[in-house]
């Protein structure tokens, strides 16, 4: 077969080799045991191999005199978010305090290289790599080959493979046959694409994703070939190569309407067996990774796919086939077993069932929750989305910066999480916006956003009109490229994986590959000013080797961190401070190693460098509530009262939720000499407190220290007052309410009078026998009293309980836990009731409802299991 004409700039080898590296090793190749986050390797790869491929085109353009990049449409839409992006970050730097802007700088230009690398770079060079032309021939026989072949020699690995000689990075990485696997893996690959031309990428992305899907469907089924043990860091969720099953999942979705159009006009056997297959695994891979968003967008896709006639068209013609096809296929997601692998099970209606059953009513689509209930897939997103709106807010036309969201959004959270409790459990660091609208919005405000927008317009726009005025046979090689973008943006309106090395790899390749298809390119004219452009593109090109050079240390400083984090683990303090000296020299600016360097220097004793590497993670990134923690604990220890006080509090701001830093606020307050200069701010900070904690009886009483200190003696004996009802037993509250009572000179102080009746009731529920009418209205009038007090009314359904008025008691229980659903004292309570009066299945229902909540407590396991078989 000729080879076809090749409009390449730069020589066909390199650029194979590094397109071999980006699409077949980045996705495939994968370590538990090198690095702490198991797919740095993936990154740190496919990232060199990219600035590789940009720095060909920087060198041939040196050598024609012109740029050696394409023109197309999209390039005004693509430089005008990138000045957007850069506007945004700039404004954002001046407009905070200089303490933060190590960090921004750090975040920054993480999100800065991945935009320039893994989307704009990766874009040009899919526009850079020719279409065949006339000559089309793919070679599915080899490919299939291909596939079956290298994924069958893993099937040996397990016999075959050598334990690490060492612990050094070589040693971890070398495996003799699993060497041989590799490179006769690349050595095929290579021979594949070697012509690079886009079918030949595509087709390679095809291929290792199906090996990466076949993979993972073996783990689903509880296959491992490759490690020791199964890796289920997600539960039953099949990570494959690709380290988490959102981002395989986008993968899949937008490269699965490619198998599915190219299978559809398959007109032999071997490629209907090549083609099948490779759709087929990413259907498995889809339920095995149990991705809600990712089915979801996948059926955008499918939808947009035939939308289109070519395709519609195309599946009569083929229907004896591929009416059968799809529909097994279709069959088989349907009855994919769900995650604990039942027979006659399904995944898909269980993952669905599950989500209508979490969000059932319109009230559970709020912060508020359902009566108290959070379905926590849904509520999570929700909290993450409301705070990447008040990001924007801030700054609606650039928002709070570009690549500034996982620094600044704990702050945001940390307030959501004081004014809605039932969200206190969801808490998290998020990463991104899980929405690509919003992410867009949070960090880059309208402009941002419209820019974005603009770029797709343009995009679709293009192939719509490609698609009206081509050949029916060219419109139809178009729609399933753009058909996996859409796919992927509306599986991204719920997930993050756009913004992760291999899946954004994938997404902006297919868009260059679409904008080659469909919007044309040109070609720059040579150099106007030589010298000046020569300049521009050495400067280019020594900033590829800077970056390739960057991710070498950024890997080296993953590799001696998780050196020293095992260190950590074993208590060999001083090779972990060693391991992460070492790391932090690498690359000092990574917030978990150098987090893990303070605690390393803490725990073997050194303290002062142990505040410095703190301070270095807090460069690092500002946004974790327990660097500041730490940090103050240290300087506390010092004797640096004052600093270590302000790092409480901002640590307090970022999560109010640990009641441990407002313990150590109120030590650094009472340590203080000059209490009084102080009581205002710690009033203050401890009136924040307790709405948090209102049944933290400590907090009570040391906020009415404070405003006893400031002699405003009122709001001491409220909150004397409200301590003792929240701990009644508590001597010190009871001495300080009756004392501060005694300077305000009341004689019948009601929240005195609340704890004697208080105690009446105690005695009258601990006392032995029955009780009467009359002690029973006792109970009633403790609770006349104070009708929200938690201690009363748990006392007086205890009371209705022993009187044997359980209707009145079961009344007072579920009201409680109608307003706090998370109360299993109360659920205890409950469920006992509904077992007394028989109604067994609401009783197992309370007990479930306790389990998910404390799923290690044994006695209501054993209350549960008793139930078993009873109706």
């Amino acid at each position: 077969m000729p080879e076809p004409e090749n409009n390449l700039a730069v020589p066909r080898a390199p650029l194979a080799l590094l397109l071999t590296t980006a699409f077949f090793v980045a996705p495939l190749l994968f370590f538990t045991g090198l690095t702490r986050n198991p797919y740095y390797l993936q990154i740190a790869i496919l990232n060199v191999s990219i600035l590789g491929a940009v720095a060909l085109f920087l060198r041939a353009s040196l050598k024609a005199g012109a740029w050696q990049l394409p023109v197309t449409p999209l390039t005004r839409p693509l430089a005008a978010l990138a000045l957007v992006y850069l506007a945004s970050f700039a404004w954002s730097w001046f407009g905070h305090e200089p303490f933060f802007r190590p960090a921004m700088a750090a975040e920054g230009l993480k999100a800065g290289l991945f935009f320039l690398v893994n989307c704009a770079a990766v874009f040009y060079l899919a526009l850079s790599v020719p279409y065949a032309g006339k000559d089309t021939g793919i070679p599915a026989g080899k490919w299939l080959a291909f596939i079956l072949g290298w994924g069958a020699l893993w099937f040996l690995f397990p016999f075959l493979k050598m334990p690490p000689s060492g612990d050094g990075l070589f040693d971890r990485l070398l495996d003799p046959y699993g060497a041989l696997v590799w490179i006769s893996g690349f050595t095929a690959a290579y021979l594949l694409i070697r012509r690079c031309r886009q079918e030949d990428i595509l087709h390679l992305a095809l291929s290792a994703g199906a090996i990466a899907s076949l993979y993972g469907v073996l783990e689903y089924f509880r296959i491992e070939l490759v490690w020791a043990k199964l890796l289920n860091p997600y539960g039953n969720r099949s990570v494959s190569t690709f380290g988490n099953p959102n981002f395989i999942s986008t993968y899949v979705v937008i490269f699965l309407p490619l198998a599915a159009s190219l299978l559809m006009k398959a007109e032999t056997g071997v490629k209907r067996a090549y083609y099948g297959l490779v759709f087929l695994s990413y259907g498995g891979m889809l339920m095995a990774s149990l991705t809600r968003s990712s089915w979801i967008g996948a059926a955008a896709a499918f939808t947009f796919l035939f939308a289109f006639s070519s395709h519609r068209r195309q599946l009569k013609v083929n229907k004896k086939f591929l009416y059968p096809f799809f529909l097994a296929a279709l069959l088989m997601l349907s009855f994919w077993p769900s995650d604990s692998l039942k027979p006659f099970s399904s995944g898909l209606m269980d993952r669905v069932s599950e989500a209508a059953l979490g969000i059932r009513s319109p009230a559970a689509v709020s912060l508020s929750g359902d009566n108290g209930r959070t379905y926590s897939s849904f509520h999570q997103r929700l909290l993450i989305w409301t705070s990447a709106w008040q990001l924007g807010l801030e700054n609606p036309l650039l928002g709070k910066g570009w690549g500034q969201f996982e620094l600044f959004y704990p702050f945001y959270q940390g307030r959501l999480m004081v004014n809605f409790p039932v969200m206190r459990g969801l808490r998290t660091h998020a990463n991104n916006a899980h929405n690509e609208i919003l992410e867009q919005w949070s960090q880059a405000g309208l402009v941002g956003l419209g820019a974005y927008l603009w770029f797709f317009a343009v995009l679709f726009y293009g192939f719509r009109r490609f698609y009206n005025a081509a050949s029916p046979e060219a419109g139809y090689e178009a729609v399933p490229l753009a058909a996996g973008l859409a796919g992927a943006l509306c599986d991204n309106l719920l997930n993050v994986s756009l913004h992760f090395a291999v899946p954004g790899m994938a997404f902006w390749w297919v868009a260059g590959a679409l904008a080659l298809k469909t919007c044309g390119t040109g070609t720059y004219p040579a150099w106007k000013r030589p010298r000046a452009a020569a300049a521009a593109a050495w400067v280019l090109l020594l900033c590829c080797l800077g970056a390739a050079w960057l991710w070498e240390r950024q890997f080296m400083r993953e590799f001696r961190y998780f050196n020293g984090f095992r260190a950590m683990r074993s208590n060999n303090f001083p090779a972990a401070v060693a391991e992460l000296e070492g790391a932090w020299k690498a690359n000092p600016r990574e917030v978990n190693s150098n987090y893990e360097f303070g605690n390393a220097y803490v725990r073997a004793g050194e303290l002062e460098k142990g505040a410095w590497a703190y301070g270095e993670a807090l460069k690092s990134n500002s946004g974790y509530d327990e660097i500041y923690f730490n940090l103050a604990i240290i300087l506390k220890r010092l004797g640096r009262s004052g600093e270590a006080l302000n790092y409480l509090r901002v640590s307090s701001v970022i999560n109010p939720l640990n009641i441990t830093t407002w313990q150590a606020i109120a030590e650094v307050y009472l340590a203080m000499p000059d209490k009084e200069a102080v009581a205002a701010r710690a009033a203050a900070d401890f009136e924040e407190a307790v709405k948090i904690f209102p049944n933290d009886p400590g907090l009570w009483n040391t906020l009415g220290y404070f405003h006893t200190l400031l002699k405003n003696y009122e709001a001491a004996r409220r909150a004397y007052g409200r301590g003792v009802k929240a701990d009644p037993g508590n001597a010190m509250l009871v001495e300080n309410l009756a004392g501060v009572s005694r300077q305000l000179g009341l004689k019948n102080d009601p929240d005195l009078a609340w704890l004697a009746a208080y105690g009446r009731a105690e005695k009258i529920a601990a006392g032995p026998g029955g009780i009467a009418a009359q002690e029973v209205k006792a109970a009633e009038a403790l609770l006349a009293m104070e009708p929200a007090n938690l201690k009363a009314r748990l006392l007086c359904a205890k009371i209705y309980y022993k009187a044997g008025r359980l209707p009145e008691a079961r009344a007072v229980l579920e009201g409680l836990l109608k307003e706090t659903y998370s109360d299993n004292q109360a659920r205890y309570g409950l469920a006992t009731i509904y077992e007394k009066e028989g109604n067994i299945q609401l009783a197992r229902a309370e007990w479930q409802r306790f389990l998910q909540l404390e799923p290690g407590n044994a006695a209501a396991a054993q209350r549960l299991q008793a139930l078993a078989g009873k109706q």
